[in-house]
């Protein structure tokens, strides 16, 4: 009785916790939203087709990010229900909880696209007099019909297959039946290859289409790279968080965290040669249609940011991941993804916000700091809230348990 007893303390020690940053994120999204949603208006009354552009292009960054994280959560749900390894067990009820939230970006999408396509202040090839002088291929592509039914079934995918997933890993919990794993591996591969086909077209569709005379073959590749990189940061800098708070005290151990430092910098080393291929290649060829993605950002401000992302999202955590002290000293890798989460944010600014201002750094870079607090907040609300649902630590793998009560027992010996 004592056992059991014990067993629901260690599940429910980091609730209250979670409740606590749930009411933060609650917070910082209300106000968030509301200076949104004063900025839109302020905007759209003004009649300064200029002035609208600008707010749905912070509007649009908050939202691309926050859905990036979303989607960083599906492609790990997928990844560790293939291979099922030890380092991705911790996260698994991280990534479930954040891949819950596809709904919520499904809506608030819906209201983006309703406001964007209509008005044409986003996505240039809504305009009529663009649209018809794109390329063929691309008028066939970008038909407003074919470009919300496209949306509408990538949402329905990774909808659908993370609740399989999801509950099926919730079952097991309850039945113990290894049958379950084995039929959640079975499927769990083939969706995530749909899944990485699916989020390089999304991304062209939401992204890239910014500037529908750009392309980049390799866009798609590089989004799901750092969605994973800001995903597993996320969630090392949680677990090393509240390392010392049962269940996450009695798994996380040397082992895991070099674990988790080795996929924080596998991920960062192909982000660096993601984009650095990306750049030589497009930059060599030096076609017209190519080089506009970094000319826009070559100029003022907006280059000293991209030198800063190079030098704070690669080589800064590569030199400190690549040590084994790093990861072995929890603080040390925790400060380290914490470090690589937030320049994740500013990295998609980078992304997003030039595509749609000539001047990205104008006086109304507060509404991209809006934009980000208030999708964040309510993201980070429902997150919590899902990951309050259930024990953080599967029942149904003991793996970790194992893992640590080995290496305290050769370290005793």
């Amino acid at each position: 009785m004592s056992e059991n007893v014990e067993e629901t303390k260690s599940i429910g020690a980091v609730n209250p916790i979670f409740r606590q940053w749930q009411s933060v994120g609650l917070m910082l999204g209300a106000v968030g939203m509301i200076v949104l949603i004063v900025a839109g208006f302020s905007a759209i009354s003004s009649g300064d087709p200029s002035l609208r552009k600008a707010f749905w292009s912070s509007a649009l960054y908050g939202y691309i990010f926050w859905l990036g994280m979303t989607l960083g959560c599906c492609t790990l749900t997928y990844l560790h229900h293939s291979i099922r390894a030890h380092w991705s067990l911790a996260l698994l009820r991280i990534v479930e909880a954040g891949n819950k939230t596809i709904g919520l970006m499904f809506v608030l999408g819906l209201v983006i696209a309703l406001f964007t396509l209509n008005g044409h202040q986003v996505y240039p090839w809504a305009d009529p007099k663009v649209y018809e002088h794109l390329h063929r291929n691309k008028q066939l592509w970008y038909t407003s019909w074919f470009w919300a039914a496209r949306a509408i079934g990538y949402f329905a995918f990774w909808f659908f297959t993370t609740r399989y997933l999801n509950r099926s890993s919730a079952r097991q919990d309850e039945e113990r039946d290894e049958a379950l794993a084995d039929a959640r591996s079975s499927r769990a591969a083939p969706w995530g290859v749909i899944h990485v086909v699916f989020l390089t077209l999304a991304f062209t569709d939401w992204l890239m289409s910014l500037d529908p005379n750009w392309f980049s073959t390799l866009y798609g590749a590089w989004h799901m790279t750092t969605q994973l990189l800001g995903t597993i940061a996320m969630g090392t800098f949680m677990i090393l968080t509240l390392r010392t708070r049962k269940p996450y005290s009695d798994v996380v151990s040397p082992i895991l965290t070099k674990d988790l430092g080795n996929m924080m910098l596998g991920f960062t080393m192909v982000f660096g040669y993601f984009t650095l291929s990306q750049f030589l290649i497009i930059w060599s060829g030096n076609l017209p249609e190519e080089i506009a993605f970094f000319v826009s950002r070559f100029r003022g401000g907006a280059v000293l940011i991209g030198m800063g992302i190079i030098l704070c999202q690669f080589f800064l955590p590569f030199l400190l991941l690549i040590s084994g002290r790093t990861k072995r000293t929890y603080t040390y890798l925790r400060f380290v993804a914490g470090w690589v989460f937030c320049f994740r944010i500013i990295d998609m600014w980078w992304q997003t916000v030039p595509f749609l201002r000539h001047n990205p750094l104008d006086a109304r870079i507060f509404i991209d700091i809006a934009a980000i607090l208030g999708i964040g907040g309510i993201w980070a609300y429902f997150f919590f809230k899902h990951l309050r649902e259930r024990d953080v630590i599967p029942a149904h793998d003991n793996r970790l348990l194992e893992q640590k009560a080995k290496f305290e027992a050769h370290s005793h010996a």
